[in-house]
């Protein structure tokens, strides 16, 4: 049996209350095997992102089941909470790097958050993960110094650097043109890949389906029906990129 690292049943989520209340999510259900990147699609407004805060842990569960990694986020205290996000890796559509801070600055908050940044290799750590992602000769730059593709490379490094379980993204090549939003989100995927890390992505970007193990399309708060024999169900082998680092 497959193992499973985002179970969600039954699941319902809503905004407002009384007659302003409005449903987001309706019993909905999904599961994502361990190591498999899967996208998330469907039109603006069905859900996509509500569901990507929940299965992150950054929004409270109202009602049905939300397990990830092994943990029910389901009346989860805050510790609780706390605990998954710190196994999980978050990529944003946009970068959201820190403007004052470095490239390597702001790679190395992705080990505070850990409260690894104080350790003794955390600078070899961050440039390892730096160079596997293109910007070694760009460390001790500022983002107003390297490009769109660089700083969303950069938030990849951020989200990588304390090796998590889970890598959730958002819209990351919304900004980017065609070019460089493939060779992010090929990176990202080969970088996931050679660490077993399980990614969930949301997009709308057609130009990338093909880098996806399994596409899952959402409408109006359901995930809709995945017709057997169909490409998104398709499983696909990843071949590693030179210089790539396994120990990432």
């Amino acid at each position: 049996m497959a193992d499973i690292a985002i179970e969600i049943s039954h699941l319902n989520h809503w905004f407002g209350a009384g007659e302003a209340r409005r449903m987001v999510l309706r019993d909905l259900g999904l599961s994502v095997v361990r190591g498999q990147t899967t996208f998330l699609m469907g039109p603006s407004g069905c859900g996509k992102t509500t569901l990507l805060t929940l299965v992150g842990a950054l929004r409270s569960v109202m009602e049905g089941s939300v397990r990830v990694l092994g943990q029910e986020l389901r009346g989860a205290d805050e510790a609780m909470m706390v605990e998954t996000r710190r196994r999980i890796g978050f990529v944003f559509q946009h970068h959201n790097l820190h403007r004052s801070l470095t490239v390597l600055q702001n790679v190395r908050m992705g080990l505070e958050v850990k409260g690894q940044a104080g350790a003794r290799d955390a600078t070899d750590r961050c440039m390892a993960v730096i160079t596997a992602v293109g910007l070694a000769d760009h460390a001790q730059k500022y983002q107003d110094q390297i490009s769109g593709g660089q700083k969303q490379r950069a938030a990849i490094a951020r989200a990588l650097v304390g090796q998590p379980d889970l890598l959730l993204a958002d819209e990351p090549t919304a900004a980017l043109d065609s070019k460089t939003g493939r060779d992010v989100i090929e990176l990202m995927q080969q970088l996931a890949a050679a660490r077993g890390m399980t990614v969930l992505m949301v997009t709308h970007d057609n130009r990338i389906l093909d880098i996806a193990d399994r596409i899952v399309e959402m409408e109006d708060g359901r995930i809709l029906p995945e017709a057997d024999g169909r490409p998104a169900a398709a499983q696909r082998s990843v071949r590693p990129f030179a210089g790539q680092n396994s120990s990432l």
